[in-house]
């Protein structure tokens, strides 16, 4: 069966839940363990990775954070939200990578 499972679909309202609390890594963790789930609906797992990337903003791992919104925008190209996201983390890259030089 395609779609959200059960469990998966009770990570994301952990992660949810996390999230709403600005636990941004407990939340990341619930997404995570929702993604686990390859029966997954390509919408879903695109939202699981958007709210994943936007936890990952929040901590700064603008890597990891441009790496969620990527592979979201490749199942939801349109995903607004992603394409934010994916922006502030390229952009964060950029200017990490001039300090460094």
């Amino acid at each position: 069966r395609r779609g959200g499972g059960r469990a998966s679909m009770e990570h994301k309202d952990a992660g949810n839940r996390f999230f709403k609390e600005q636990r941004w890594a407990e939340a990341v963790g619930e997404y995570t363990k929702g993604l686990a789930d390859d029966g997954l609906a390509p919408d879903t797992r695109g939202i699981l990775l958007s709210n994943r990337s936007q936890c990952r903003l929040k901590l700064e791992d603008w890597q990891a954070a441009f790496d969620d919104a990527d592979a979201c925008l490749k199942l939801l190209p349109e995903h607004t939200k992603s394409l934010f996201r994916r922006a502030v983390a390229s952009e964060r890259l950029w200017k990490k990578a001039e300090g460094l030089r």
